[in-house]
């Protein structure tokens, strides 16, 4: 199974781009809203992914998809934190946050092979 945070420095855009893929592929992957800080402003924070990211923890491979700067920065912190398994797991992609995970999701489901669902998302620029 295929796990997928996104990550967003606004906790409304995750939730609706989670809505949105959940809608159109059901529930094949495991999708978490990590967007926002914990306490509901503005911004990114590292405790929130990681926390996603360790429900993720039975998934195959776990892709994080970013909006911009400091959600990258706080998604790699995020991962720095985990034990080496898990880590190894994760994949932050280099890919646009709405198009690129909806994407993923949707090949996902054809396939996890994670070069093609890679090559599917660097599509979407």
């Amino acid at each position: 199974m295929l796990g997928i945070i996104l990550v967003s420095h606004s906790r409304k855009i995750t939730d609706g781009l989670k809505e949105m893929i959940t809608e159109m592929t059901g529930t094949e992957q495991m999708i978490f809203s990590a967007g926002g800080t914990g306490d509901g402003r503005i911004g990114t924070s590292a405790p929130l992914i990681m926390e996603s990211i360790e429900t993720c923890k039975n998934c195959e491979r776990i892709l994080l998809f970013c909006d911009m700067g400091s959600s990258i920065l706080s998604a790699e912190t995020a991962i720095e934190l985990l034990d080496d398994e898990l880590k190894e797991k994760c994949h932050i992609i280099d890919g646009p946050l709405v198009e690129g995970a909806f994407v993923a999701s949707v090949h996902s489901l054809l396939t996890e092979d994670l070069d093609s669902i890679l090559h599917e998302v660097s599509q979407c620029k």
